[in-house]
């Protein structure tokens, strides 16, 4: 048994760091990988604004440093949901402090049984089957005029992350926003361009994000890859931070 502890303790330490589930301590010191955890963090920050007193629900937390942050900046209480049994076990042991508690389910089908005051759902919408039954099921969740933060990445990114299954515009979102019971407060674009030199070294740190050789030469979005690469001279995907009511 003890040796069967040890490995699992071992195994939770060695998580692969992709895009989709940022842990900070293994992020590298490259310019790609502290863009990408400045915005984060920086959407997190904005978020903690709001939750002073508040019970808060983080769904898609990811390894959970977010939920964390916004316990210490005074939610009476934080939940944390990924559907990945594994990043949450991480969660629990390395950013679970009293008054936080990671579930392990899917965003889609996760249910409550008290309302929560605020929400916050980052990049998570274009991952999901049907992103309007969630910000529905969302709605449903929050108490009278709770609050939704959202982040989701703008345009074509499914060639670059093949578990993206949407690509939206902004108009998109408001409209999402607005049919789902919400009422748009705040919003900022946070710009995220990685160019070919940074992508080419956050290939070489976690290779587990990058699309294979096969992949590049051999498939529609392979090429489309390519194509960002030459002619942009890197991948452009700004990332929408909307703040909305529930109506």
């Amino acid at each position: 048994m003890s040796n069967f502890v040890s490995s699992s303790v071992e195994a939770l330490d060695n998580l692969t760091v992709t895009w989709e589930r940022l842990i900070p301590q293994r992020m590298g010191k490259d310019s790609a990988s502290r863009k990408i955890m400045e915005l984060h963090l920086g959407r997190y920050e904005t978020a903690t604004k709001y939750v002073l007193g508040k019970r808060v629900l983080d769904i898609a937390c990811g390894s959970g440093y977010g939920s964390q942050m916004l316990r210490v900046a005074g939610a009476s209480s934080v939940v944390g949901v990924d559907i990945c049994s594994q990043i949450v076990e991480y969660a629990k042991k390395h950013y679970q402090i009293p008054g936080i508690n990671f579930i392990c389910a899917d965003a889609e089908q996760f249910e409550c049984s008290e309302p929560f005051d605020v929400i916050i759902s980052f990049e998570t919408i274009e991952h999901l089957k049907n992103p309007t039954n969630f910000l529905k099921q969302l709605s449903n969740y929050l108490t009278s005029n709770g609050v939704l933060m959202l982040s989701v990445p703008l345009g074509e990114t499914r060639h670059f992350d093949p578990y993206h299954l949407h690509a939206f515009t902004h108009e998109q979102i408001f409209t999402l926003l607005e049919t789902t019971g919400f009422s748009v407060d705040y919003y900022r674009c946070d710009q995220c361009f990685l160019s070919r030199s940074e992508l080419l070294y956050w290939k070489q740190l976690y290779s587990e994000s990058s699309p294979s050789f096969w992949k590049l030469l051999f498939t529609r979005k392979g090429w489309q890859v390519i194509h960002d690469l030459v002619f942009q001279g890197g991948f452009d995907a700004p990332q929408l931070l909307v703040t909305a009511y529930k109506k």
